[in-house]
């Protein structure tokens, strides 16, 4: 018996171990991935959807939503119940004429209800509902940075890995061309042509080289890996990314960008909402010197037993209704306190955005003066690319006919990789500085028509 149950225990064992990574297979295959290949408007859209940042900044925008539903709850009317189970020690009584006459029982069960609606507060309820609706309107804005930055970072991970793709191609090629002259320096050596120095420097050139290529490949593995993290899909998986046309575009002028980042970028809306926000405190403050006047209705019961049926000394049962006016007369200057610290609180939130201000103009002249190195990079970077193969030409021609030494040849190799890698650098640099100035104005802008 124990031994049939010991093979039992052995067999479910199997069982869960066969099965357990196939049900994890399942789960990671059931995980929504991109289409293949991906392009970048493709990329943004998914982490649109997908994106653990974002996604958490629109959970919070639903949660201020819900002060919203609080604070404007507070101009409807109010229901409440309660019971309420009295146990006196003597029972209460009056003295008429030297006799104790009992007034109420010993214990005492009450029932109540009772509905009250504000008539009016000193308009605070309207004040600590617009700030309210001033914490929806910054976390939209928030929302909306998330956004921005959610963009920005696809955009730019989805660039850089192309790019580390391309610098990657370069420097394969670079190894390649490196391992045809050190073969050939080799013949050149056994023939009796050149010194064995030259097979020694191409030797290190390629070993370099070889460097270089692991380098850049272990780069490129850490931006695909951080691409994925952006899309929120496993970071070991293999993305194909596709290649798209690009188009060098004439820009606004800066002054125009100024406005549109001043109308746009959500730092500076927030900015202003918290001003308009400490005017609304300063209002909600003041309602503290209004008389509050409120109207009520009450029923209840009241007698010995639980019900409250019984009740000899008085009616068991009564309703009312009335108004009720409440005014504050002193609290140590707390009101007043309460107004002066919103106060400065909005000269320091003025202080505030005009910083604010002066920054973004600043991110905005920033980019906008990288889109045109950016630009003017990827001219020269081409005119110098066709400069550096054609002196790599001549240069391997002279060589064989032994007009120049060997280090001259590795020197114009050296030459072409590193003008292609300028000039890919260039390429989607320009692409890099055109999303970062997006992103400073506050979204995409029309920059023309392409070229």
């Amino acid at each position: 018996m124990a031994a049939d149950i010991r093979l039992f225990h052995a067999v479910v064992l199997f069982v869960m171990i066969c099965v357990a990574p196939a049900g994890v297979h399942a789960w990671e295959s059931a995980r929504e991935l991109p289409a293949q290949p991906l392009g970048m408007a493709e990329a943004v859209n998914f982490a649109l959807s997908h994106n653990r940042v974002l996604l958490a900044a629109e959970q919070e925008v639903k949660a201020v939503g819900q002060k919203v539903r609080q604070s404007r709850s507070d101009f409807y009317p109010k229901l409440d119940a309660a019971y309420s189970y009295t146990s006196l020690k003597d029972q209460p009584y009056m003295e008429v004429e030297s006799f104790r006459v009992p007034t109420s029982y010993t214990t005492l069960n009450r029932w109540e209800v009772e509905v009250s609606q504000p008539l009016f507060t000193g308009f605070g309820l309207t004040a600590r509902l617009n700030m309210s609706r001033m914490d929806q309107e910054i976390a939209q804005n928030r929302l909306q940075e998330v956004r921005l930055n959610v963009i920005q970072g696809v955009k730019r991970a989805f660039l850089r890995t192309l790019l580390a793709e391309k610098l990657l191609m370069v420097e394969r090629d670079s190894v390649s061309s490196l391992e045809v002259h050190r073969r050939n320096a080799e013949t050149y050596h056994q023939q009796g042509l050149v010194a064995r120095n030259d097979v020694l420097k191409a030797e290190v050139a390629l070993s370099q080289a070889r460097q270089r290529e692991r380098e850049t490949a272990r780069r490129l593995v850490l931006l695909k890996s951080e691409l994925n993290r952006l899309l929120d899909i496993d970071l070991q998986f293999a993305l194909k990314l596709k290649e798209e046309e690009i188009h060098i575009r004439p820009d606004p002028p800066l002054d125009e960008l100024f406005l549109l980042a001043e109308d746009r970028r959500p730092e500076y809306l927030s900015v202003a909402a918290s001003i308009r926000q400490a005017e609304e405190g300063v209002r909600a403050a003041r309602s503290r010197y209004y008389p509050h006047l409120s109207a009520f209705a009450l029923y209840y019961r009241e007698g010995e037993d639980f019900l409250s049926e019984r009740n000899e000394f008085t009616n068991n049962e009564n309703a009312a209704v009335g108004v009720r006016v409440s005014l504050n007369v002193f609290e140590g200057g707390k009101t007043d306190a309460a107004i002066k610290e919103w106060q400065y609180r909005r000269k320091g939130l003025e202080e505030q955005q005009r910083d604010v201000r002066q920054r973004i103009r600043l991110e905005v002249e920033d980019a906008f003066e990288q889109l045109k190195v950016a630009r003017v990079n990827i001219d020269t970077a081409r005119t110098a690319l066709k400069q550096a193969e054609e002196n790599e030409r001549m240069t391997t021609v002279q060589y064989k006919e032994q007009m120049v030494i060997f280090l001259e040849v590795l020197n114009a190799q050296v030459f072409v990789s590193q003008t292609r890698v300028d000039f890919f650098q260039a390429l989607y640099g320009y692409q890099i500085a055109r999303a970062d100035l997006e992103r400073a104005v506050g979204g995409p802008y029309e920059g023309g028509a392409s070229r």
